[in-house]
């Protein structure tokens, strides 16, 4: 769909306002904006009814992230959710977009290059399965604002390298006061500055090291595979990922 469809911006934060200027660049419909501290700015979803929102983007906290996205899909508009750390709400919300037919994606990383990088790490767990002296470890780096630690994102991709890992049985967040487990991946995370994210997964041995990771350089490719979400979501039904949509973008 190449339909540049009017955006609420639920949450008007670093993220949203990084969507809104890229929406006035690429020239889409301006954005309805649902933030009570931003003026001008709706008190809430429901003032949205009858102004032409054709889709959400939600990027708020993960006290009200789900609330949003049920709030969206009851009054009839498909979201988009980039917040991280309400995983613990995602049955709730998936029964109320069943239930009201609605759309949402949720990724808690919305960038192309770090959905790559999240493919390239899962390989790199793969094979290192079969070379038991490297031993791997992730960490990840954002700005002082952060509310989650480790972020979304590290959870998300250490979920998938121990779904792939026959020596990784578990995720362990905080290091022992003593040696560490080797059959846990330790997901780590420093929160100093303004740091926009990086991700590190660290691999050593004895004999040498490897570091693969992403750093993000700005916020702009968080908000171009936002958008570009929103144009995939519109005319869709049900609960998705990024890499659902991925996969439907990239088929032959």
């Amino acid at each position: 769909m190449k339909e540049k469809p009017k955006i609420a911006l639920i949450g008007y934060g670093r993220m949203g306002m990084e969507l809104h200027r890229t929406i006035e660049e690429r020239g889409w419909p301006a954005p309805l904006i649902v933030d009570p501290m931003t003026e001008p700015g709706y008190e809430s979803i429901d003032d949205l009814i009858g102004r032409g929102a054709q889709v959400c983007i939600e990027f708020t906290t993960p006290g009200q992230a789900a609330r949003n996205i049920i709030s969206c899909v009851q009054s009839g508009l498909p979201v988009v959710s980039g917040t991280t750390g309400w995983e613990e709400d995602r049955e709730a919300v998936q029964r109320a977009v069943e239930k009201a037919q609605g759309a949402c994606i949720h990724a808690n990383n919305f960038s192309i290059g770090v959905y790559l990088f999240r493919r390239i790490a899962t390989f790199a767990a793969s094979l290192l399965d079969g070379f038991p002296a490297y031993d791997y470890a992730l960490h990840e780096i954002h700005h002082t604002g952060k509310i989650d630690a480790p972020s979304g994102t590290a959870l998300t991709l250490a979920a998938q390298m121990l779904a792939g890992s026959h020596r990784k049985s578990s995720i362990e967040t905080k290091l022992p006061d003593g040696a560490v487990d080797p059959a846990s991946l330790y997901v780590t995370s420093t929160r100093v500055g303004s740091v926009i994210g990086e991700h590190r997964l660290l691999i050593d041995s004895e004999a040498d090291g490897m570091e693969i990771s992403h750093h993000a350089k700005g916020r702009r490719g968080f908000a171009e595979g936002a958008l570009l979400a929103a144009q995939w979501i519109y005319d869709k039904k049900g609960m998705y990922t990024l890499e659902d949509m991925i996969d439907d973008i990239t088929e032959d």
